[in-house]
């Protein structure tokens, strides 16, 4: 993701610049083909020629040291690396969109966003899913992970929206009770926004699945990603855009205020 940010970055100034691929390429010595690959982050970057594009599309020293912080994250593993085995391989690619995300936005049906789930809740979770699971160590290390993003210096914002059901779900009572009260202590943190769905709403744009939205500091990387459990789709058609960005919005229209959910979220803890 950070090389995707990088190369996209890149070539915005080089058309900014006026600058044709071919003299670009040539700056650098390479043939158009590689860069292009940069341009598309689909292969890593040297600071060396991080530093002659800069030259070349005339660059101020603020934009270049930029530039130079993007080209070094880019050539660093991600922090999941470690423990890609632990998760399927179509799961791989969205840990890395999620973490470079800048805004989250998802709507949950039945299941309490990962980015929010407690550990014997995501453990419930992995064993309803995969009765024989034989690392759920190694599961929840990568759902850790994951969550501490919320809580570093620099966050996403994070919106989510989750169904009635999901709340109601049939767990352990001691379970159901630490993850309400877990969503509680998430929905006090300013740059997370929780709406609860609530069954009385009646028919919605989310009945037939889940979605989430990921926004990032480029705009023209936005995405809407759809999971099946077996694999997901990567959506970033403007039409697809509206068309999802559309129905979240309506289901923040019809779902409880922040603040009503919060109080929904309480008293369920407290009747368990």
């Amino acid at each position: 993701m950070a090389r995707w940010q990088l190369g996209s970055r890149l070539r915005r100034l080089r058309e900014a610049a006026g600058i044709a691929p071919p003299v670009a390429a040539g700056a650098i010595e390479v043939s158009q083909a590689t860069l292009s690959k940069i341009e598309n982050g689909r292969q890593q970057i040297r600071q060396l020629y991080v530093r002659a594009f800069a030259s070349l599309y005339g660059v101020d020293d603020d934009t270049l040291t930029e530039l130079l912080d993007l080209a070094k994250d880019a050539n660093q593993p991600e922090w999941y690396v470690q423990l890609a085995s632990q998760v399927p391989k179509w799961f791989r690619q969205y840990l890395g969109y999620e973490a470079a995300a800048r805004e989250i936005k998802t709507y949950t049906v039945e299941l309490v966003d990962g980015l929010m789930q407690t550990d014997d809740y995501a453990r419930g979770v992995a064993l309803a899913s995969q009765p024989d699971a034989s690392d759920i160590d190694g599961y929840l290390a990568v759902r850790r992970g994951r969550q501490q993003r919320l809580l570093d210096d620099d966050p996403p914002r994070l919106h989510t929206i989750l169904n009635e059901a999901a709340l109601r779900c049939g767990f352990p009572p001691d379970v159901r009770r630490a993850q309400l009260e877990h969503l509680v202590e998430l929905a006090d943190l300013g740059h997370v926004t929780l709406q609860v769905l609530e069954a009385s709403a009646g028919p919605h744009p989310g009945m037939t699945s889940g979605f989430t939205l990921l926004g990032f500091d480029i705009e023209e990387m936005a995405t809407v990603y759809l999971e099946n459990g077996r694999g997901a789709l990567y959506l970033d058609a403007k039409s697809d855009l509206v068309s999802y960005g559309w129905k979240f919005d309506r289901l923040a229209d019809l779902a409880l205020t922040p603040d009503a959910s919060r109080e929904l979220l309480v008293t369920l803890a407290s009747d368990l």
